[in-house]
């Protein structure tokens, strides 16, 4: 797989949790969270990046794995932090 398709499939793996996570708010008529909507886009837009360069790394096979990449870059983050180095 190119690394330019890598890269799109893990933006859109890292970008469909938080998808689903504001579906799942509105599908349940809860209300909107009072955020500073500059600031949340900002981030959210860094973080898809990321998983985009994450999957680009990864060197994924197929699409559906350049998917779970971006998608499971949370999961790879915490491991990271709660290993962290030994000096």
């Amino acid at each position: 797989m190119k690394r330019r398709d890598s890269f799109v499939w893990g933006c859109i793996g890292g970008l469909a949790p938080e998808v689903l996570r504001w579906f799942r708010l509105v599908s349940a008529g809860g209300q909107l969270p009072h955020l500073n909507w500059v600031l949340y886009g900002v981030l959210l837009y860094l973080y898809v990046m990321a998983a985009g360069a994450v999957a680009v790394a990864f060197k994924p096979d197929n699409e559906w794995k350049g998917l779970w990449v971006g998608a499971s870059l949370p999961a790879i983050i915490s491991v990271l932090v709660q290993a962290g180095p030994k000096f």
